[in-house]
């Protein structure tokens, strides 16, 4: 589940904070801010902080805190009914160092390379309200790096999401299905999740408007 917000305070910067939560898995909180280019593409640069907390492994009870340093490049291009959806995001991942299943106050560091594209086919606006549906469909792959990892550079994830949403004027709400493959950072060891995902999208406008005259 993810709760995700875009909260505008000038013409050009806006605020990103977003939480997710996986079962039994992880949570996470980021923060970053905002730079809106004015071009075709509706590129945006942002840059933020993030904090999670993993659940402990098998046979373990300690909670694995990771700071991270991130910072990411989207942009746009769209039809009248498609939309397709690049982010380009680096992540600095400082995870703390867990001892006989004690947490000490050492930390490893490795950063992480991401590229999602997306592609969303919306449906016809509802005449009244303007809200509408769409449906979806994104891949996502990550690679690790760093000197914990094995040849300094590996495969991380995949992520394949098929869902369906709904868009109102401020908010979008979004339910998909989502596959994902994990490698191991050091062993050939994978494994694949089959996720229900759960998102929902706030735009928030804290920019003064302007009146207009009587």
């Amino acid at each position: 589940m993810g709760y995700l917000t875009q909260s505008k305070i000038s013409k050009n910067y806006s605020l990103w904070n977003d939480t997710h939560w996986v079962p039994d898995n992880f949570y996470i909180i980021r923060t970053g801010l905002t730079y809106h280019f004015e071009n075709k593409l509706k590129t945006t640069s942002t840059l933020g902080y993030a904090v999670a907390w993993f659940y402990p492994l098998e046979n373990n009870d300690t909670f694995r805190l990771e700071q991270r340093i991130w910072g990411q490049t989207t942009s746009v291009h769209a039809s009248s009914t498609f939309n397709f959806f690049h982010r380009l995001r680096y992540e600095a991942r400082f995870r703390k160092t867990i001892i006989e299943n004690r947490a000490t106050s050492d930390y490893n560091f490795n950063y992480r390379l991401r590229y999602l594209f997306q592609m969303r086919y919306n449906f016809d606006k509802n005449p009244k309200t303007g809200n509408r549906f769409y449906t979806l469909a994104s891949d996502e792959i990550m690679f690790n790096a760093g000197e914990e990892i094995t040849n300094s550079f590996r495969f991380d994830q995949n992520r394949v999401t098929l869902g369906f949403g709904y868009q109102t004027k401020n908010m979008s709400f979004q339910l998909a299905y989502m596959k994902q493959l994990i490698l191991a950072n050091t062993s050939d060891i994978s494994k694949v999740n089959n996720n229900l995902q759960l998102f929902i999208f706030h735009n928030f406008d804290f920019t003064s408007k302007e009146k207009s005259p009587k």
